[in-house]
């Protein structure tokens, strides 16, 4: 990534996608609402936890490996999001 800035960007960008995704899904859906609603705040404090991930990089870590790790465990966690999502479904 170029800038925090622009990382930050992204992670909002995923998030809103996601939340998103899941309202369309359960207007669709005749699931349980609780279950979507308990995923809504999964998926905002999924965007709030990351954000504030960016901010702070842990002391003695590279930030080159702070950051890709970081990436790697928010595109889990996305994903992991997504199948909750279709699972729902």
């Amino acid at each position: 990534m170029a800038s925090r800035r622009d990382l930050k960007k992204v992670i909002t960008f995923v998030v809103d996608e996601l939340a998103t995704e899941a309202f369309i899904v359960s207007y669709d859906s005749k699931g349980d609402a609780e279950a979507w609603v308990a995923l809504f705040n999964k998926i905002f404090a999924l965007n709030k936890e990351y954000v504030a991930r960016v901010n702070h990089v842990e002391p003695g870590m590279p930030a080159r490996k702070y950051f890709n790790t970081l990436c790697d465990s928010f595109n889990a966690d996305a994903k992991a999001l997504l199948d909750e999502i279709k699972a729902l479904a």
